[in-house]
Parts: structure tokens; C-alpha cells; sequence
């Protein structure tokens, strides 16, 4: 009990912190939210909205399950994940961030599978979306090439690492059925679509508020300064130092770097896979209640960021 008050306390002290900062000069704050929901607006909604969307309906009328069908053999096979993984998987590969941590709360939640295979399913389906890589950071990039060098080296990182939390046993298959239903389906696909996207871009909203505090209390200023005295450039440190908060952030720094490919692409590369506290935030939102704590989350995404940075290297070396 003393413990629960004293986090609560803790925490209570550090919240009225960051409202008196922000009030000290509230139009930085402001200006930095702002910049945040027109990134939001400009790269993240146009890559993500229409494939959560879609997704939505595909789940509705019942046949995401049949499209992912190849894939249950072998995911459960090499991976000893239930027959209902594919699904997770196919989707989340299409739609990316946080769709694969929803459906799997979204499947904890309906009995379909149990804690033990909740973080393999996490593993496997927390990725970005091809939209977004191909598209958005292809073109922050100005290289359409280096796209699909960070897209696929993200996604084999993903099967690769989910190797290593694999559980010993798989666990015994539910008679779960994914719901059909054709009853108002494009509205309330809809809803819940903007209901998804929404807590996406307030979630990057308090990391650009996050961001611009620690920009003021001059902790980017020291972390970019001790690091330039041992050669790294001041602006790659902040990009990185960024994308640890919000990825897209980062990487938009990272695109004014001018730096070359076979050094922006595994920086890049890095970010959009260990996805920073952003991604984590949204998420954790969706998956620790079904037993993915933060240090299993954070040691697999950072595993897999190591993975996915090692493959682009090897990749970005030999197409530039």
C-alpha cells in the first residue's frame, strides 16, 4: 500500500512538473504539438488510416482467417504459436503499428488464446506498415530503394527474432472462429478505424509535448554536445535522440542530415524497427494485460532493431 501511494505521489509531482514547465513558455509547446499533428496529418494518417480501415472489414465479414490459412502450419511449426497467429501476422504486415497489439488483446480477450502465446504473437506481429516504409520514408529519404532495403530487412528481423521467444511448448489450439457479420459493416468499420487513428495521433502529440520538454530543460543540447567530442555528427545524435521518443520525428530529422545511404538507411532502419516510446506507449496500451510487460517488450524490440540494422547494412553496402 505505502509502495502504490508513493509511485502515485511520485508520479502526481512529476505531472504538475511538466504543466508549470510547459506554462513557463507555453508557445513553444504549442508550436511543437502543432508540428506534431501536421507530421501526423502529412506522413502517418494517409499511410496508416486506409489499411486499419480495410483490415477492419476484412476481419468483419470473416476473412482474414482464410487469407492467413498458409501460414498456421509453419508459424506453428517453427514457432509454436496457435493456429490463429497467420491471421495477426497477415494483418499486421499490411497495416503495421499498433494493429498487430490490438488483435492480439482483441484474441486474448475472446478466450482465443492464452498469456504464454500472447508474446510470441507479439513478437512476430509487431511491425511497421509497408505504406509508411515504402512510401513516407522512402520519400524523406529520396530513395525509393531504400524503402524496400528498410521494409524488408524490418520484417525478416521480425521473423528471425521471434525465434528466440519462442516458448518450449505451443499451446493447445481453441475452438475459437473469427466473428462474420455483414450487419452495418462500412460504418462501423469506419468508427472504429478513426476510433484507432485518433489514439495514434495523440499519442505522438504528448511525445512531440515530450520532446520539446527535454529540448528546454537542455538534456538534447548535452546528450548531442558529449557525443559530437567523440565525432558524431550533433544532428544524426538528435534524430536518433528523437526517434528513441517518436519515430517519425526522428526520422524526418534524419532526412535533413544529408548523409548517405549506406548510413541513413540502417539509422533509419534502427528507428522504424525498435519503434521508440510512441509505438511502445500505443502498444502496451493493448497488450499488458495479457502478460507483455514493458522490460519482455522492450528487450524484444530492441533485439529485433539490432537484427533488422545488421540485415540493412549487409543490404545497403552491396545495392549503393
Amino acid at each position: 500500500m505505502v509502495k502504490k501511494l508513493n509511485k502515485k505521489y511520485i508520479l502526481t509531482f512529476l505531472i504538475i512538473l511538466v504543466i508549470i514547465t510547459a506554462l513557463i513558455s507555453p508557445l513553444d509547446y504549442i508550436e511543437g504539438t502543432l508540428s506534431a499533428f501536421i507530421l501526423y496529418a502529412k506522413n502517418v494518417l494517409p499511410a496508416l488510416f486506409p489499411f486499419i480501415f480495410f483490415n477492419k472489414l476484412l476481419t468483419m465479414i470473416g476473412s482474414a482467417s482464410e487469407l492467413s490459412a498458409l501460414l498456421k502450419k509453419p508459424l506453428a511449426k517453427v514457432y509454436h504459436a496457435p493456429a490463429i497467429t497467420g491471421y495477426v501476422v497477415v494483418m499486421s504486415i499490411f497495416c503495421g503499428y499498433p494493429i498487430g497489439s490490438k488483435l492480439t488483446r482483441d484474441l486474448y480477450d475472446n478466450g482465443a488464446i492464452g498469456k504464454q502465446s500472447c508474446l510470441i504473437i507479439s513478437v512476430l506481429s509487431n511491425v511497421c506498415g509497408p505504406i509508411f516504409i515504402i512510401g513516407t520514408i522512402s520519400s524523406m529519404l529520396g530513395s525509393t530503394l531504400s524503402g524496400y532495403i528498410i521494409y524488408l530487412s524490418h520484417i525478416l528481423s521480425a521473423f528471425i527474432n521471434a525465434f528466440i521467444y519462442r516458448p518450449k511448448n505451443k499451446e493447445l489450439d481453441t475452438n475459437y472462429n473469427l466473428s462474420t457479420t455483414y450487419d452495418d459493416i462500412l460504418s462501423k468499420s469506419m468508427i472504429d478505424s478513426i476510433i484507432s487513428i485518433a489514439v495514434v495521433g495523440g499519442y505522438i502529440a504528448i511525445m512531440s509535448f515530450i520532446i520539446t520538454l527535454v529540448d528546454k530543460i537542455y538534456l538534447t543540447n548535452l546528450i548531442t554536445t558529449t557525443l559530437e567530442h567523440i565525432g558524431i555528427d550533433s544532428e544524426v545524435t538528435k534524430s536518433v535522440w528523437y526517434g528513441l521518443f517518436e519515430m517519425t520525428r526522428g526520422l524526418a530529422n534524419l532526412s535533413k542530415c544529408n548523409l548517405n545511404a549506406t548510413s541513413s538507411i540502417p539509422i533509419a532502419t534502427f528507428l522504424v524497427t525498435f519503434g521508440g516510446a510512441c509505438i511502445a506507449l500505443q502498444s502496451l496500451n493493448y497488450t499488458a494485460k495479457c502478460g507483455v510487460t514493458l522490460p519482455k517488450y522492450l528487450c524484444a524490440k530492441l533485439s529485433q532493431a539490432i537484427i533488422a540494422t545488421a540485415i540493412s547494412i549487409i543490404f545497403a553496402i552491396v545495392l549503393f
